[in-house]
């Protein structure tokens, strides 16, 4: 009996423990938006709202008229930016039904004249889209 009270609780502090470390965790408000990254008191912040599907020159353009918590000097992340966004606003961590979309997100970087990265929130792929495509748009800002 001493047993198998023993590895009864063993098993169910060991699921606890597990439970703690796979949670689901939003990135901290700072600066208007989810803290992405900061070091030596610069950073990258995105924004919590998804702006929208829209093509390439309308996500451009929202961008650079996006002003919330007070800053406006927002803009469309590039490549880089989303390498460093997808770990913390990926949908497994967040959770799905929440303000991001399981889908394809503009980034600023272009390919030619007519095609530009693309960032897919769920899974870290990029891939080109011709920019009359119609993606999802979040903004970004450094500080």
């Amino acid at each position: 009996m001493y047993k198998f009270t023993f590895l009864f609780l063993f098993t169910f502090s060991g699921l606890g423990v597990f439970a703690q470390t796979n949670t689901t965790r939003t990135p901290p408000i700072k600066e208007g938006g989810y803290l992405i990254y900061e070091k030596n008191g610069h950073g990258l912040i995105a924004s919590v709202k998804n702006l929208g599907k829209m093509d390439y020159t309308e996500a451009m353009k929202a961008c650079e008229a996006y002003a919330e918590g007070g800053f406006e000097d927002w803009k469309l992340p590039t490549k880089e930016d989303f390498d460093l966004i997808h770990p913390k606003l990926n949908l497994k961590k967040m959770g799905q039904g929440g303000l991001f979309q399981s889908s394809w997100y503009w980034t600023s970087t272009e390919k030619d004249k007519e095609n530009a990265w693309t960032h897919n929130l769920n899974n870290g792929v990029q891939s080109t889209y011709f920019k009359d495509f119609k993606c999802y748009v979040i903004a970004v800002r450094t500080f």
